[in-house]
């Protein structure tokens, strides 16, 4: 014997939902990591890491991994609807590409991809013998590039796919409002890799230790606390806009279980 049993998701409830929860929890990781953590709130060291949000094994670097991942979930649903309703090849390949960047990024956003391939190209480079001029063009940029060696290898990538991301979505996405949340989800993540190049500078928060007498390790510090709540912001405003794209082409989202039951005679 077959039943079937279904459920609508309220999407327009669910869009209030994750923004306003997603940003309360990136708002209490700031502040938690600035009080328990940097202001020694505990006496307990394993207890600060927990909470300090510039570590990759604390609670804020869990948030933002499953953050992507639930980005990552929605593009999926979005390129299958998009493909069921029979959409235009440029638009399920787009979705698709977007899809498949989202899933990545929520790989490296756990693995450190990027950091790990980035030191081992500059480690590459450092066990050249130093009497050696010529190093080529890569060995060249990397001893004239001022910051992180990752940047190098993968900002040519990055930029490729925020130029895509932002022609397809513009399009994609007709509504004022969606190129609103585009612009300026694409603008939290932009600052935060400018905000992590300064980082990677000698010397970079000179000019902000000297006219505000703060010290580097508090400028540092917060700085790349500023740095991970931007991204996480980024990412609250993709899932409220891909999410509000879902509900546009959808309607609504409806979920059917179906199973099998086998009654005795």
């Amino acid at each position: 014997m077959e039943t079937q049993s279904s459920f609508v998701v309220d999407v327009h409830r669910l869009l209030v939902a994750a923004f306003f929860g997603c940003l309360a929890i990136e708002l209490l990781l700031v502040l938690l990591d600035a009080t328990v953590n940097y202001l020694h709130g505990s006496g307990s060291p394993a207890i600060r890491r927990l909470f300090n949000i510039t570590r990759e094994d604390g609670l804020a670097s869990w948030f933002g991994v499953t953050q992507t991942f639930v980005v990552s979930l929605v593009l999926w649903v979005i390129f299958l609807v998009v493909r069921k309703v029979q959409g235009s090849r440029s638009q399920r390949v787009g979705w698709l590409i977007l899809a498949l960047f989202f899933s990545y990024m929520t790989i490296d956003d756990g693995a450190k991809i990027h950091e790990r391939l980035g030191t081992a190209f500059k480690s590459s480079y450092d066990l050249v013998d130093p009497s050696v001029t010529d190093v080529g063009v890569a060995g060249s940029i990397l001893h004239a590039y001022p910051s992180y060696a990752w940047q190098i290898v993968f900002a040519p990538f990055l930029i490729a796919m925020a130029i895509f991301l932002f022609y397809f979505l513009w399009k994609a996405m007709p509504r004022r409002i969606d190129h609103v949340r585009i612009v300026l989800a694409l603008s939290c993540l932009v600052t935060a890799v400018g905000l992590d190049f300064v980082e990677g500078v000698t010397g970079g928060y000179n000019w902000i230790t000297e006219h505000t007498g703060a010290g580097e390790i508090a400028i540092g510090h917060f700085s790349k606390s500023l740095e991970e709540f931007l991204e996480m912001l980024g990412m609250t405003i993709f899932l409220v806009t891909f999410l509000d794209y879902l509900m546009h082409i959808n309607n609504s989202l409806s979920v059917r279980f179906l199973s099998s039951r086998t009654t005795s005679p």
